[in-house]
C-alpha cells in the first residue's frame, strides 16, 4: 500500500525515557498506509544498542554522579551520547513502505540546505569531510520497521568521550567495546546550524519527499497517555537499561552477524539457564533471536533450531522464515563457541 498520509510528531521533552515511549507509542500506532517523522532530544544521556554490556561501554558511575541517565534502546548498534547538542530523528513506516534510502536522503537532502554535504559512510554513518556525525540504527517487529539516528549539532567530542570509555583492547573483562570514530559537530561546518534551524529543514524535507500524502503534526498526547507511559516505565525500568543479573559461569568470545560478539551463560548440568549476546551488530533483532535459540539447550546435543524457533514468539521475536536459515548459522557459531570452552572445563 503506497504512502498516502504523513505525520510529523516533535517532542518537548528533554527526558530520555518519555521519549523514548512516545517513540514506541508512534512504532506501535502507526496506519498501514502512513509514514512517520519524529523529532526528540535528551538531556545528558548514554543510550546503549539492545545487545550490548552498558558497564563496558559507559562509565556508568561518572554518568550518574554528573545527573546523567543510562538508557537502552531496541534497536542495535553501538552506545551514544545524548545532550541539548544533539537532535535525534525517528522515520517509521509498514515494511511495504519502508525505505532506509530514502530515510537517508531525506536527511541529506535537509543538510545539503543549510549548506553541509553529507555522505554515508562505515556501517552506519553519516560524515562530512571524513569525520562523523551522525549514526544510524534500525529494529522491525511484526510488520513495522522504524529507522533512527543521532546528528551531532553542538555537542563537544570531548565530552562524548568522558562517558564513553571502551577500553583500547577489542575485548576487556566481559563486554564488547565500540570502536570509536573520529566525530564532528555540525556547526563547526557551518555556525548557523542550530536545533531550530535543522528541525525546521528535516520537517520540510520530510514533506518534500511524500508530496502527494496527506499531513499531519501529530502531538504526541493523542496517542494516548497510557501507551506512552507504559513504555514510558518499560525504558526507565533498572533490568532494561542495566540488563538482567546473572551468575554467568562460561564465557565465548565469537563472531555474530559479521560483528564481534561476547556469549555468557549460567550452565547448570550442562544446560544453558541464561544466556547473555553482548555484541554491537545493527541486527539486534537477530542478535536477541540467537539468545533466545541458545537459552534452554543442552551442550552435550546437537540443538534443534527448527524446533526452537517456534518459541521465539514467547520471547516477543518474530523471525521470518527467509531468515531462520541465517540465523541458524550464527546460533550455530555462538553454540559451538560456548560448547569448546564448557567441554574445557
Amino acid at each position: 500500500m503506497a504512502v498516502k498520509k504523513i505525520a510529523f510528531t516533535d517532542s518537548a521533552s528533554t527526558n530520555v525515557f518519555v521519549n523514548q515511549g512516545v517513540e514506541a507509542a508512534l512504532f506501535e500506532t502507526v496506519a498501514d498506509d502512513e509514514a512517520r517523522l519524529y523529532l526528540w532530544s535528551n538531556d545528558n544521556t548514554v543510550v546503549v544498542g539492545r545487545n550490548q554490556n552498558a558497564a563496558a561501554e559507559c562509565n556508568v558511575t561518572l554518568l550518574e554522579s554528573e545527573g546523567g541517565l543510562l538508557a537502552r534502546r531496541l534497536s542495535g548498534g553501538g552506545a551514544v551520547y545524548h545532550d541539548a547538542g544533539n537532535l535525534n530523528f525517528t522515520f517509521i513506516a509498514k515494511t511495504a513502505n519502508f525505505d532506509k534510502r530514502k530515510n537517508t536522503d531525506i536527511v541529506c537532502d535537509a543538510l545539503a540546505s543549510l549548506g553541509i554535504e553529507a555522505e554515508v559512510g562505515g556501517r552506519n554513518d553519516l560524515t562530512v569531510n571524513g569525520a562523523k556525525f551522525s549514526g544510524n540504527a534500525y529494529y522491525k517487529r511484526g510488520d513495522t520497521e522504524l529507522h533512527h539516528g543521532t546528528l551531532i549539532i553542538a555537542t563537544p567530542s570531548d565530552k562524548i568521550a568522558r562517558y564513553l570509555t571502551p577500553a583500547e583492547s577489542k575485548f576487556a573483562g566481559k563486554a564488547v567495546k565500540s570502536v570509536r570514530s573520529r566525530v564532528c559537530a555540525l556547526n563547526e561546518i557551518n555556525p548557523a546550524v542550530t536545533g531550530e534551524t535543522l528541525a525546521e529543514a528535516l520537517r520540510e524535507g520530510f514533506f518534500r519527499a511524500y508530496p502527494d500524502a496527506e499531513r499531519t503534526m501529530l502531538q504526541p498526547f493523542f496517542l494516548g497517555a497510557d501507551l506512552i507511559m507504559k513504555w514510558t516505565a518499560f525504558f526507565g525500568t533498572d533490568e532494561w537499561r542495566y540488563g538482567k543479573k546473572a551468575e554467568f559461569n562460561l564465557r565465548a568470545e565469537t563472531e555474530l552477524f559479521s560483528r564481534p560478539a561476547v556469549v555468557r551463560a549460567e550452565e547448570k548440568d550442562g544446560v544453558l539457564v541464561t544466556v547473555s549476546v553482548d555484541t554491537d551488530t545493527l541486527e539486534g533483532d537477530k542478535a536477541c533471536a540467537v539468545r533466545e535459540l541458545l537459552t534452554g539447550a543442552n551442550l552435550d546435543e546437537k540443538p534443534c533450531w527448527e524446533t526452537r524457533f517456534g518459541t521465539l514468539s514467547e520471547a516477543g521475536i518474530y523471525v521470518a522464515d527467509s531468515e531462520k536459515e541465517r540465523i541458524a548459522a550464527e546460533a550455530d557459531k555462538a553454540f559451538a563457541a560456548l560448547a569448546k570452552e564448557y567441554h574445557a572445563l
